[in-house]
């Protein structure tokens, strides 16, 4: 894009795929009484990846899918299924289980796992600059989403929310830091074109996500096609983080894409009439001050 620089470009990207993924969230919760999260994820990989690949032959060719080193496939299959098989499914159970807002709050700590993770095994050095901006923005997030919930919860399944939510922040970072090897040789397109067909695959060899087929089959045509919404949402936004995690880098698209929840709540205030909160205000204020330090 003309005027931007390769890492403003890598941000842009990032925060495209958080609104995205603010979107896919909201969807997957208002489904999930319906169908299980693991089946919805299993469901939406596997429509996102034939999209995926029906692009690249269209563009590129059986080529486009080949033209890659056996390291580079199976550190992208690896990357899949740590962030995405379990890491999205446990964060969709745990918003089941502590509501969304709570879970959003716990997961928004990857991005600094991945930096730590980033620095230590790649080599990418935290600017004094980038720590700043990156912690108002999560200090902000956490303000965003900490409220009193709308929902009483039951304490056991609340503790496994919080258990849950831990984990899809360690998977989602260990994905970041397995993903950003492959992107020396292949693009953020070629990249998801593998992921995803991948563990939508795998994720349908298991019982668990064969078994909710029957609530989308129940659900008829109706509830397949919102599940075809979530699966264009989800190539948007995969596409579009792994395109900021190669221009802008693991700390700050990190951060950038865990902004979600910013774009979920004018979603909310507009398609749900819910009301802003003097919280919501002053965690906006914050969350955009950090931005601002990242010069972005």
């Amino acid at each position: 894009m003309y005027g931007l620089s390769e890492k403003a470009l890598g941000a842009l990207c990032a925060l495209g795929s958080a609104a995205a993924w603010a979107i896919i969230s909201l969807q997957v919760r208002r489904l999930s009484p319906i169908v299980s999260a693991f089946t919805i994820n299993a469901v939406r990989s596997s429509v996102a990846g034939v999209l995926l690949v029906a692009w690249i032959l269209v563009e590129r060719g059986v080529g486009g899918l080949t033209a890659m080193s056996a390291v580079t496939f199976w550190l992208l299959v690896a990357s899949i299924m740590v962030g995405s098989a379990f890491g999205d499914t446990v964060f969709f159970e745990a918003s089941r289980r502590i509501g969304l807002a709570r879970a959003m709050t716990i997961s928004t700590t990857y991005p600094l796992i991945a930096a730590v993770l980033a620095a230590a095994l790649l080599g990418e050095w935290v600017s004094a600059r980038v720590a700043l901006g990156s912690g108002l923005s999560l200090v902000g997030l956490a303000i965003i989403v900490s409220g009193r919930p709308d929902q009483v919860f039951e304490p056991l399944a609340r503790w496994r929310g919080f258990v849950a939510a831990g984990l899809a922040s360690v998977s989602w970072a260990a994905s970041v830091v397995l993903i950003r090897i492959p992107l020396h040789e292949v693009d953020a397109l070629t990249a998801q074109a593998v992921r995803l067909p991948a563990a939508g695959v795998l994720m349908f060899m298991t019982p668990w996500a064969r078994r909710g087929m029957i609530g989308i089959r129940v659900g008829g045509p109706g509830l397949a096609f919102q599940m075809l919404v979530i699966g264009v949402l989800t190539v948007a936004s995969s596409v579009l983080f792994v395109a900021g995690l190669k221009h802008a880098g693991v700390a700050i698209s990190t951060v950038l894409s865990s902004t979600a929840p910013m774009f979920a709540i004018p979603l909310g205030a507009v398609f749900l009439g819910e009301r802003l909160a003097p919280r919501t205000v002053v965690g906006a204020v914050i969350t955009v001050a950090g931005l601002a330090v990242l010069e972005l």
